[in-house]
């Protein structure tokens, strides 16, 4: 019987990748007691890794190999680098405070935080050195254009291939939180500019499926398994009164979770038609409760709580589900093409 292509997405969301992360680690410890092998990591039982800004750090972080082809972070190592390094992260200065207006009038952010930690977790690492096939979604200014950062086509061709810190950089550049990113390739003969793909992909698992097919022609949802994990989600239920004399700057606060509910929400929805609701398709995202609003950047040590609560809370209450998906996956790994 045929291996199924086994595909994991990661949306975007700043700070809130905390919350994927953790789901990850439950899905990790899983999948070890599942294989009775302690060594075994996500790498392992899957084909195709897709996230969209932070989503790119995780799959960064569970694709870069040690130096023995391993890889370098485990899940939970991977939640350490958010709680860990957050604040530097997210670090604005006060005359950056004030120069940027909490990034009306320019970028919230100086990025040399969240440079010198991509630095320090991935130095010198290359795009095509990463362990699996990947897909990262980035949106090109100079050209107007879409853009994937793909493994597979960084292995084949030096006009693709990145330093991961950089390619980094341009995935987790928000508009307003960071200024664009200018890269070059690792043989400095490309030069191009780059802002965070979460501007058209902030759930990239439906690009992930387009991908899958566009290598496989003759293959269809029922050939993949797919799981696709959330940030987790506010509620924009909003009084239409109340809005109807909002300006720029309250659109411009809730229109982001607007425009990031809606993405992730119509991607899923596509998806589910796409699998006919099968169980091969997991979707696993969390809601915000009313006592805690959802931000891309809050480094408090309470929010941090908050979100690694967020992320176990989703593992136990989906904890049937994932470990179905755990035990397919394990399944699925012992079959022979």
């Amino acid at each position: 019987m045929k291996t199924k292509t086994r595909i994991l997405s990661i949306d975007g969301g700043g700070i809130k990748g905390i919350v994927p992360a953790v789901v990850l680690k439950h899905l990790e410890k899983y999948l070890k007691q599942l294989s009775n092998n302690p060594d075994v990591r996500i790498v392992d039982y899957f084909d195709l890794f897709s996230g969209a800004s932070t989503g790119a750090i995780i799959i960064a972080g569970l694709l870069s190999p040690d130096n023995q082809d391993r890889p370098k972070y485990t899940a939970e190592e991977i939640i350490d680098l958010y709680i860990e390094n957050g604040h530097v992260i997210f670090n604005a200065s006060v005359f950056q405070e004030i120069k940027s207006v909490s990034g009306l009038v320019n970028v919230k952010y100086d990025p040399k935080g969240i440079e010198s930690v991509f630095e320090e977790y991935f130095g010198n690492t290359q795009l095509k050195d990463l362990l699996k096939p990947t897909l990262i979604p980035v949106y090109e200014l100079s050209r107007g254009q879409n853009y994937f950062f793909r493994q597979q086509k960084a292995q084949t061709s030096s006009r693709h291939n990145y330093y991961l810190k950089d390619l980094l950089r341009s995935a987790t550049s928000a508009i307003t939180y960071f200024p664009p990113s200018q890269i070059s390739t690792v043989n400095n003969k490309a030069h191009r500019c780059f802002i965070d793909g979460g501007v058209f992909a902030n759930n990239p698992a439906l690009s992930a499926y387009a991908e899958f097919r566009y290598h496989n022609s003759e293959l269809y949802a029922k050939d993949t398994m797919m799981l696709s994990l959330g940030t987790g989600r506010q509620s924009t239920h909003l009084d239409c009164e109340i809005t109807s004399s909002w300006g720029a700057a309250e659109w411009l606060y809730q229109g982001g979770f607007m425009t990031s509910n809606a993405i992730s929400s119509v991607s899923d929805y596509q998806l589910k038609a796409v699998y006919d609701s099968a169980s091969n398709y997991l979707r696993l995202d969390g809601l915000f409760d009313e006592s805690h609003s959802s931000s891309m950047d809050n480094t408090k040590k309470d929010y941090l709580e908050y979100l690694v609560s967020l992320g176990e809370s989703i593992a136990n209450e989906r904890q049937s589900d994932l470990e179905t998906f755990a035990q397919k996956l394990v399944e699925n790994s012992d079959k022979t093409s």
